[in-house]
């Protein structure tokens, strides 16, 4: 990936964060996007990355004209966009009855509008590129329902996430653009912190152990892979992929 640029939406922590290491390792500039501006400062100190092909840019996705500019910005300091990774997401669990349109709207603006502005702005720049890939980070709750977890607007977001990467991958093929999707079940990230206190999300992961087949969370490195491994080149006949990343649990 010598001489590539990819932007990284959620990149200052979890899987976003992981993605980036992942990225540089493999040689290219890498820009990390995210609302707190104090996370991705950290996230670029821990990754010490001292040759100048990591920035950062705050940016809150679910508004346009922030989207546009972070292009802009990764367009200034790399001279173009090649691989787009999506991965920002809101995760408000509650009921369907208890949930307020305000609780609604944040969640789709983040995890839905969020990333079809990131795609709009992205898949234009990675066109001017000559093409790319874009990969979108879905949810297994977009595809299903989980006992004891209600998550009615978090599930229809990333259930549009999925139907938004199937349509792109149809529109943006033309461009030269891949578009694919990975689905995660449970992964240890500090998205899992919004659930409850510490003791609930150590019952979850706990309780992870029996909900996915292979007897354990994910860890953010294990969906890193499954992006890297749609981010190369040499994958260059997949596109409209829906990659399930969740230790066996989609096929229950």
């Amino acid at each position: 990936m010598n001489g590539l640029t990819a932007l990284v939406s959620g990149g200052g922590s979890g899987i976003g964060l992981c993605t980036a290491k992942m990225l540089l390792d493999e040689g290219a500039n890498v820009v990390i996007a995210g609302r707190d501006t104090k996370k991705l400062k950290a996230a670029v100190a821990e990754i010490n990355c001292s040759d100048g092909r990591l920035k950062y840019v705050s940016c809150d996705i679910s508004r346009e004209a922030h989207v546009n500019k972070l292009i802009g910005e990764t367009i200034n300091a790399f001279g173009s966009l090649h691989i787009l990774v999506n991965n920002a997401g809101l995760f408000r669990m509650g009921s369907i009855f208890d949930m307020t349109e305000e609780d609604y709207d944040d969640v789709a603006d983040v995890n839905l509008k969020g990333t079809w502005f990131m795609c709009k702005f992205g898949g234009k720049a990675i066109a001017e590129a000559g093409g790319g890939v874009i990969i979108n980070v879905a949810s297994l709750l977009g595809i299903r329902g989980a006992t004891g977890y209600p998550t009615s607007a978090y599930s229809a977001a990333k259930g549009g996430v999925l139907a938004l990467t199937r349509a792109l991958a149809i529109e943006l093929a033309p461009l030269r653009i891949r578009v694919n999707a990975v689905i995660p079940a449970i992964v240890n990230t500090p998205m899992l912190s919004s659930v409850g206190d510490d003791q609930v999300v150590q019952d979850i992961l706990e309780s992870s152990k029996k909900f996915h087949p292979l007897g354990r969370a994910g860890e953010p490195e294990d969906v890193a892979r499954a992006i890297l491994f749609l981010a190369r080149s040499e994958n260059s006949w997949i596109s409209g992929a829906e990659l399930p990343v969740d230790g066996g649990r989609s096929v229950l």
